[in-house]
């Protein structure tokens, strides 16, 4: 026998065979579609309460959400559409920085430089900019009354109601073979180790013993914390905010194709566009403003909104993604403010990094640290990202914005702001891998400290007036057929064969994201934050 298949041989020990994940909602159920995606070999069961309801919320996410939903998982986009009725997110629209201005964040790429310099703006960086300054979605209506739709060439989000959203992947996880078990789960049993579980208590008394435990128990963390003593890290020093007053607000049949940021007097606004109503919340910081005035600003900036709710939240993550027998993804390892939005993208990228990754051997352990070390930066990177937006926002000069500017920890991310300050901007540039990411990479920090009006070095322009002139004809030719979105999603749902073909269509966006995704998933010793690059340019880093 060879040296290698004798040490094949040796490398005996139980293997993981059975999962339990603890816990429905979003992270629950997307992390069992992963899993029978990737791994349909496991067996997988999730266990949850029907006595918890589903909060019925609006939700907006980022592009990753659709090659995932649509490549990675193969779930049908026209059946997503009839269940979940989604409506289309192009970018933030943000009403920050200077008093009276606001700027857009869309999800296409372009620069900032040439708009600023011609036009004193930037809104038309990108059609996908241009259309949300309009109020349109890129379906188009022509002279002769065709449609033309360029949902393959423009990048875009979903806006969703969490209720239905949640439903449908009920009914995906079931259709994929998913074991389901309604059962209240009260306490687990620790093992000798004292960080690993040996089962999961139900309220009926029966216990429940899988290979592998993934908490998906939301803020409560119950296996990750509460169970195996993950430590919680928090963000408080980057991130203030900590509460959230939540509503519903009349639109009158105005679906705008952008999530909204509003700074308020202690922290800022979101709106979420759904089709029947728009989805509020103020996010604030409960050291600068009681529930009481929180309700009181935004009422007064919303007369019509209906009966409000609060949600009490910490923002940071635990020391473990992977403990003992323990995993834990989406809340239940971590939660950031919904600034940017990264609620369910982070779902997706803990998932894809734990399949892609997954061990055979139960006494694999070196995967665990790696998974720890690489969820952690990418956490972090987010955190560091969302600080810029409290760092530069000088639109109020309330007391929370007045400690925000002096006090937010911006440290991780002060080496790309000199980046920028030294030459701008960092699309022009030969950028560390840390910018290189599909998402809140070099055009994001372009578009937030430019539109912040962060002090900059210019570049040069690569392209002329003329070009650029020539460019924005073409642009606003488009914006003027395009059509806006209540109309447009009636026409989607009477030609489903436009949403199969950003979906399914090789040369899409979607296609091209979920390729870029797939080859940088996989790449051995990739670390998210890209500490070589900090290092190099001096940065006192993460």
């Amino acid at each position: 026998m060879s040296h290698d298949a004798r040490n094949a041989v040796s490398h005996e020990g139980p293997e993981y065979h059975r999962i339990g994940i603890l816990g429905g909602g979003t992270a629950g159920y997307l992390t069992a579609l992963s899993f029978r995606a990737f791994r349909p070999d496991l067996s997988v069961t999730l266990l949850e309460s029907s006595q918890i309801p589903i909060i019925g919320v609006g939700e907006a996410t980022t592009t990753e959400i659709v090659p995932y939903l649509h490549r990675v998982l193969g779930l049908d986009a026209a059946t997503f559409f009839r269940e979940v009725k989604p409506t289309w997110k192009l970018g933030i629209k943000f009403d920050w920085g200077r008093p009276g201005t606001f700027f857009n964040y869309p999800f296409d790429s372009g620069s900032v430089l040439e708009p600023l310099l011609y036009e004193g703006h930037f809104r038309n960086v990108t059609l996908g900019s241009a259309l949300m300054a309009a109020d349109r979605f890129p379906l188009l209506q022509t002279a002769d009354a065709e449609i033309e739709s360029h949902l393959c060439r423009i990048p875009f989000a979903y806006h969703l109601d969490n209720k239905p959203f949640v439903q449908y992947l009920q009914r995906r996880a079931a259709e994929a073979g998913v074991a389901h078990l309604d059962t209240e789960i009260v306490d687990a049993e620790l093992l000798e180790d004292g960080e690993s579980i040996g089962a999961l208590i139900g309220k009926d008394g029966r216990r429940h013993t899988f290979d592998l435990y993934i908490d998906c128990s939301g803020f409560r963390s119950f296996l990750l914390e509460q169970k195996s003593g993950s430590r919680f890290i928090s963000y408080s020093s980057s991130l203030l905010t900590d509460s959230a007053v939540v509503a519903s607000v009349p639109h009158d049949g105005h679906i705008k194709p952008y999530t909204t940021a509003e700074t308020m007097n202690a922290g800022w606004c979101w709106n979420i566009p759904q089709v029947h109503e728009d989805h509020r919340g103020y996010v604030f910081s409960s050291a600068f403003c009681s529930v009481d005035d929180a309700v009181a600003e935004m009422r007064a900036k919303n007369p019509r909104m209906g009966d409000h709710w609060l949600v009490r939240f910490r923002s940071g993550r635990h020391e473990h993604f992977w403990k003992g027998n323990v995993v834990a993804i989406g809340n239940a390892y971590g939660f950031v403010e919904p600034l940017e939005s990264t609620a369910i993208q982070v779902v997706m990228h803990e998932n894809r990094l734990l399949l892609s990754h997954f061990p055979t051997f139960k006494s694999e352990v070196k995967v665990k640290s790696l998974l720890n070390q690489r969820v952690a930066a990418y956490w972090d990177y987010i955190r560091w990202f969302l600080s810029i937006h409290y760092k530069y926002n000088d639109r109020f000069d309330s007391p929370f914005w007045q400690h925000c500017r002096r006090e937010t920890d911006t440290s991780g991310a002060q080496w790309i702001v000199e980046y920028y300050q030294e030459a701008a901007p960092l699309t022009y540039k030969n950028v560390p891998e840390a910018l290189a990411r599909p998402t809140f990479n070099s055009f994001g920090f372009d578009v937030l400290l430019s539109g912040q009006q962060v002090p900059a070095r210019w570049l040069p322009p690569r392209r002329t007036r003329d070009v650029h002139d020539r460019q924005l004809v073409e642009q606003q030719r488009i914006v003027e057929q395009a059509l806006p979105q209540a109309q447009a999603l009636t026409l989607l749902g009477e030609y489903p064969e436009l949403l199969e073909s950003y979906a399914t269509l090789a040369d899409s966006w979607v296609a091209l994201m979920a390729r870029q995704y797939e080859a940088r998933q996989h790449e051995p010793g990739r670390h998210e934050a890209g500490r070589h690059d900090q290092a190099s340019t001096g940065s006192n880093g993460r």
